[in-house]
């Protein structure tokens, strides 16, 4: 509990604060809550315009150095470039149209056609490279008439394809010139059953012979086709580089 007797100062300030308080809220209830928009700002509230004087900096107008633009150090013949603004906007350059070679008609003639039942074989003599080929159904000629592929093989004729869709078929010619028909004694002194196994067993021997050659041929046929694909690529590519190089030194 206070003392007031023992705490004076205590109790004079305590008395000094409640009357404060007291005058405090007489003076609100007298005058009443003032209005703060109604109070007029004093002197000007607005920024007041300041013209500031830009720094000396020791070099001329602009139109003093005129000659830097006439006459550019940055050109051997000190003259700007003139650019010709053209009416449409650049765009990126159309590609040229792949160049498309006159293929020949096809030269060559059938010699002989082989079929099993496991291969399909046809003898084709080009007659422009003067040799014959061995070839298969989806093999290509060689050298200049290399855009003909041999597309189907059938009993008398076959069918070449070249690259730009052209069909043309090749019939099997044979020649029976030479063949002469037996005469009535010579078909009647030898029995049918002994000239239809002769007739078998040639046929047989020959189309064995012709297999093996034909299956012969063919390897080396491939190998070269191998190794002409071969070639044509590496001719392609050099031609791509060079119409490459010859781009970047026109840009």
């Amino acid at each position: 509990m206070l003392d007031f007797k023992r705490n004076l100062l205590t109790t004079l300030l305590a008395g000094g604060i409640g009357l404060l308080g007291l005058a405090g809220v007489g003076m609100a209830l007298l005058l009443g809550r003032p209005d703060v928009d109604a109070i007029e700002p004093e002197g000007r509230t607005g920024s007041a315009e300041v013209q500031v004087d830009v720094p000396e900096t020791g070099l001329e107008s602009f139109e003093s150095y005129s000659a830097i633009m006439e006459r550019p150090v940055f050109f051997s013949d000190r003259r700007l470039p003139v650019v010709e603004a053209g009416d449409d906007e650049p765009g990126d350059p159309e590609p040229e149209p792949p160049e498309i070679e006159q293929i020949e008609d096809l030269k060559a003639r059938v010699a002989g056609i082989v079929i099993t039942p496991d291969m399909k074989l046809a003898m084709v003599a080009d007659e422009q490279a003067g040799k014959t080929l061995v070839l298969r159904e989806g093999m290509s000629l060689e050298g200049e008439q290399a855009a003909w592929r041999l597309d189907d093989i059938q009993a008398r004729q076959v069918r070449f394809v070249s690259v730009d869709g052209r069909q043309t078929d090749l019939e099997l010619k044979v020649n029976t010139s030479g063949l002469t028909a037996p005469s009535v004694a010579q078909r009647a002194s030898a029995p049918d059953e002994a000239s239809e196994a002769d007739e078998a067993a040639a046929e047989q021997a020959g189309q064995d012979r012709a297999s093996e050659e034909a299956r012969a041929r063919a390897e080396e046929i491939r190998r070269r086709v191998a190794e002409r694909r071969a070639q044509l690529r590496a001719e392609a590519e050099r031609r791509a580089q060079q119409r490459q190089e010859q781009q970047d030194n026109d840009g």
